[in-house]
């Protein structure tokens, strides 16, 4: 019998926490003997040849959007291919994936959501309860994204499974090396990761800093990532009245290794977090995490555990928060190690990976047994 064949349907493949959920999906079941591609509907990205060094193929459709053309187009790229299974990640490609998998006769779908999305339309959401007809399940990352995609999206509850994400094991790494990469910043230094747009509440990060303590130097802060809120973030970190020292590093690949230069990392997302990839990659490093109270993040970061959990768009809790524990290098240190475990014991991308697999397995055996 041959192996079981798994297209993985995404947007494109640019730097970010589902990209990478992708590449380890793929990399692991191809390392468990499945027959792996993945289809970029629009383009490729960083991730890209990432997923190519693991021996898997990476095919870009080039689509505008899903009308029909675009979905015949994806149709028959699958039909070539002939899956087993179509697996889709996010909104559009879920549309577009979903929809020519249907066309095409392939009979198992899976969608993957990855985030709270508030900001679908009417008719989005009309198109996740219409497509929800032709999925065999709908994962989801995060306990939060389960209640959304059921709440606000009108997906069954039959239909949802939980599969939290989970990550490759940290690269090897130490502090001094990461201080020296990133230009050895006045200590202490608090990070934030992620990429720079409205939702991750990177302004919120910058303006508790007039809230912390007068009598006392403020951190440096490091921000790794890119995206249109950059701008707007370095002339927010000029006109601030204490003028901190603020480092913007830019989108880096090697993001992780830099982590133990940090003396906290800050999660201080404001909307959208069905999960928070950064906080499980800093706690990975041992490094503690100040995460905002809202979406996955609070599945993530337990309080008073391996981290705090502060109320969203609060510069004053946040600098509080922080200020506790730059006082405290004690309580770091004990948040980082349990951190530490918490992933080891719960996030782990051969973990995730298996759960899927296994419900791949399970749709095989209910369409042989149907």
């Amino acid at each position: 019998m041959r192996p079981l064949r798994v297209v993985h349907l995404v947007e494109a493949l640019d730097t970010g926490g589902l990209e990478h959920v992708v590449a380890s999906l793929a990399r692991h079941a191809r390392d468990r003997g499945f027959e792996v591609e993945v289809v970029c509907a629009v383009r490729a990205g960083r991730v890209a040849a990432t997923i190519e060094q693991a021996d898997v193929r990476v095919r870009v459709l080039g689509a505008t959007g899903y009308r029909p053309r675009d979905i015949l187009r994806a149709a028959r790229t699958l039909r070539a291919i002939g899956p087993d299974i179509v697996h889709s990640h996010g909104h559009f490609a879920g549309v577009l994936g979903r929809a020519a998998a249907w066309w095409a006769g392939i009979p198992i779908a899976v969608h993957h959501l990855h985030t709270i999305d508030t900001t679908l339309h009417g008719r989005h959401r009309r198109l996740e309860r219409l497509l929800a007809g032709v999925t065999w399940r709908v994962l989801c990352c995060s306990r939060a994204v389960a209640v959304h995609a059921g709440k606000d999206l009108g997906v069954p509850a039959s239909l949802l499974v939980i599969v939290p994400n989970g990550i490759e094991p940290a690269p090897v790494s130490n502090a001094d090396t990461a201080l020296a990469e990133i230009g050895r910043p006045v200590a202490p230094i608090v990070g934030c990761l992620g990429s720079l747009t409205p939702h991750k509440g990177q302004g919120v990060l910058l303006r508790s800093l007039e809230h912390l303590p007068p009598d006392r130097p403020l951190p440096t802060i490091v921000f790794i990532g890119d995206g249109p809120e950059r701008s707007a973030l370095e002339s927010l970190a000029a006109t601030l009245r204490r003028r901190p020292r603020v480092v913007f590093l830019g989108e880096r690949q090697d993001a992780r290794s830099l982590l133990p230069a940090f003396d906290l990392l800050v999660v201080p997302s404001v909307a959208r977090e069905g999960f928070g990839l950064a906080a499980i990659e800093a706690m990975d490093a041992g490094i503690p995490v100040v995460a905002s109270r809202i979406g996955g993040l609070p599945e993530v970061v337990e309080d008073g555990t391996t981290g705090l959990l502060v109320p969203p768009g609060d510069p004053a809790a946040l600098a509080e928060a922080v200020t506790r524990l730059l006082d405290r290098p004690g309580t770091r240190r004990s948040l980082g190690a349990e951190g530490r475990r918490r992933v080891e014991t719960r996030f782990r991308a051969a973990a995730m990976a298996q759960r899927v697999e296994d419900l791949y397995e399970e749709a095989i055996h209910a369409r042989r047994a149907a």
